[in-house]
This record gives structure tokens, C-alpha cells and sequence, in this order.
């Protein structure tokens, strides 16, 4: 299934039509393969997109992977903390992608996005969500101005973490903070009233993600309250050996001072 590298053209004047209760991925791998045959690679919204990449190498989705698709779709606020490269942010961002094209759930409803890096981060959100789509179904455009971009009725827009604060909440289906361990100590304090307000107001849906940064920040405060409203999933390094790391690439991270943070998923 990697091989094949068919161009897809919308037949339809309905441009999203052909993605319509179309399955994120299907996790039996049988199954998979005969309905790829079968509908000529029309099978789930990946391989309709063409499948994500890391160097230039497109991976099917994998094993692991299951345990977020599954946690997302089962909970309403989802708190992963998670070893570096593992692909996180393309994964969520393909999965809302999915959503606003899987039914009209979401139309007429807002996601919004905050990276806690920099503004790099950021762009990255942006870059991929633009490119989506260029490789299979090169008409699909996303509408965009400056931070704002529209996909089908559904409103994405990135925001920094000055503006957390600011944000409407009343339209918000998902939340989405990425790198939320590397907010500043005030951005946090102000992402736990910015979560509070949403949940309120909207019963939207927040997935926050990071790998580990200092201790005692909000992210670690979730992790270790018995109480916590998030559905709580930790990913270190070992879910990505044998798929997005091999033995070579870890046993040099391992000569690295960051590697117990960055891979062990230690907080320092």
C-alpha cells in the first residue's frame, strides 16, 4: 500500500463529498489491504490524503497510534505527555482535519490552536494544514487570511500564547495546545482559566500535548491530580522503536543531556 502513488481527482461538484463518513484509518491491517484493493485506494481519509511522511519517507499509521485515535474519540479532554518525533502534532492535526469533514459536526464551529514553543511552532500547524491536501486533491484549497484559516464551514485559527486569554470561546468545538509544558508560568495560569471558561461556555473539547518540560508547571499539576477531568495517555520513547525510531538513532539520543526529558519523558 505504500508503493502506489495515485492521483485522486473530486468528481463531484461537491469538493468535500468524497471524504463524507469516510474512516480515519482502518486499524485491521487484512481488512485494510482488501479494502484498499477494492476501492482503488479510496479506504480512509490517510490514504485519501496520501499517507504523513517524516524525511521523505510516508509511513502508514501505526499500532501505537491506535491509543490516541481511541482516547480522543472516547473522552472529552485528553492530556498526553509524549517523547519527541513521535509525530503528534501531524497525527491530531490530520484527526480534527478528519472531523470537519467526516459529518457536519463542525460546521459553524471554531478550533483553535496554541503551540507553548515559539512561533515556529506555530507556522509548522499552519504549514501542514495548508499542505494537507496538494498532494492527492491539488484544487482543494484551504481559505486562509493571515492566522485564520477556513476547512469546509469550520474555522481553524492559530493562536500565540499572548492571546489566550482573548479568545472567544462561546463557538469552540476543540482546544488544541501543543508544547503546553513549554508555556511560560503565566500563559499557564492563564490556559487553566482559558480551559475553565471554554468548557463552560461551549463544551468544547481540548487536547493538550507536550513532551515534559520543568516541574511543577500545569501539565505536571494534570498529570498528578487522581482527580483530573483528562483522560490521561504517556508515550515514551519504546512506542516508537521498530516504526519512527530504529536502535541507532536512540543509542545516540542516549549520549545526549536531554534525552531522560526528551525521550524518557522525565520532567528536569
Amino acid at each position: 500500500m505504500l508503493g502506489l502513488d495515485t492521483s485522486y481527482y473530486l468528481k463531484s461538484k461537491d469538493a468535500f463529498s468524497a471524504f463524507l463518513d469516510m474512516p480515519f484509518w482502518i486499524w485491521d491491517a487484512s481488512i485494510h489491504r482488501n479494502q484498499y484493493a477494492m476501492e482503488d485506494g479510496y479506504c480512509c481519509f490517510n490514504h485519501m490524503l496520501s499517507l504523513p511522511s517524516k524525511d521523505g519517507v510516508s509511513y502508514p499509521l501505526f499500532k501505537f497510534q491506535k491509543l490516541i485515535f481511541d482516547i480522543l474519540e472516547q473522552n472529552q479532554n485528553v492530556w498526553v505527555k509524549k517523547a519527541r518525533g513521535l509525530g503528534l502534532t501531524t497525527f491530531i492535526l490530520r484527526y480534527l482535519a478528519w472531523k470537519i469533514f467526516f459529518s457536519s459536526e463542525l460546521d459553524h464551529k471554531s478550533i483553535y490552536i496554541i503551540s507553548g514553543n515559539d512561533n515556529k511552532s506555530n507556522d509548522k500547524a499552519d504549514l501542514i494544514l495548508k499542505k494537507l491536501f496538494e498532494k492527492k486533491f491539488p484544487t482543494l484549497k484551504l481559505e486562509s487570511k493571515f492566522t485564520d484559516l477556513w476547512l469546509k464551514r469550520t474555522r481553524i485559527k492559530i493562536l500565540s500564547p499572548s492571546d489566550i486569554i482573548d479568545f472567544p470561546s462561546f463557538d469552540t468545538a476543540y482546544l488544541f495546545i501543543d508544547d503546553a509544558d513549554f508555556l511560560a508560568v503565566s500563559e499557564q495560569v492563564q490556559l487553566e482559566k482559558a480551559i475553565t471558561s471554554c468548557l463552560a461556555r461551549s463544551n468544547c473539547r481540548t487536547i493538550m500535548v507536550s513532551t515534559p518540560n520543568q516541574r511543577g508547571g500545569f501539565f505536571e499539576k494534570i498529570e498528578k491530580d487522581t482527580n483530573s477531568q483528562y483522560a490521561k495517555l504517556i508515550l515514551d520513547y519504546r512506542y516508537g522503536m521498530g516504526t519512527l525510531y530504529d536502535n541507532k538513532f536512540i543509542e545516540t539520543k542516549k549520549l545526549e543531556p536531554e534525552f531522560d526529558r526528551e525521550y524518557n519523558i522525565i520532567y528536569k
